[in-house]
């Protein structure tokens, strides 16, 4: 169970980083985010186990770089909401979800025309 105060935080870490105002960052696993403080980093990573449940990690270190909080949650798990929430919130923000559908909306809607052949997004 996640004490009070740490869903506190969440909640505030959710709504900071929904109105844009936390810088999080890609890890080495592409699922996985920190966000650097002075004090201290939060990562949050997401991942499905062998039993196809979806599971969340919430971690907090110090300034030393011990982790001195941890919560896992899966799909059944109460609080997998809530850690959820705030994954998804940094996913769309480290990957510029939103900008990005702006941005294709605008060139969807300009006079145009779209579909440039030498785009420099490479998908493979």
């Amino acid at each position: 169970m996640i004490p009070q105060n740490i869903k506190d935080l969440i909640r505030a870490l959710i709504t900071k980083t929904t109105s844009k105002k936390a810088i999080w960052e890609k890890t080495s696993r592409s699922n996985k985010f920190k966000l650097l403080f002075e004090k201290g980093v939060i990562k949050i990573d997401n991942w499905s186990d062998n039993d196809n449940l979806e599971n969340v990690n919430f971690g907090i270190y110090n300034a030393f770089g011990d982790r001195i909080y941890n919560f896992c949650a899966s799909e059944k798990d109460k609080e997998f909401n809530l850690l959820m929430e705030l994954y998804d919130a940094t996913r769309r923000a480290v990957n510029k979800v939103d900008e990005t559908i702006i941005g294709l909306f605008d060139e969807v809607n300009s006079e145009k025309s779209i579909g440039n052949m030498k785009s420099k997004i490479q998908i493979f």
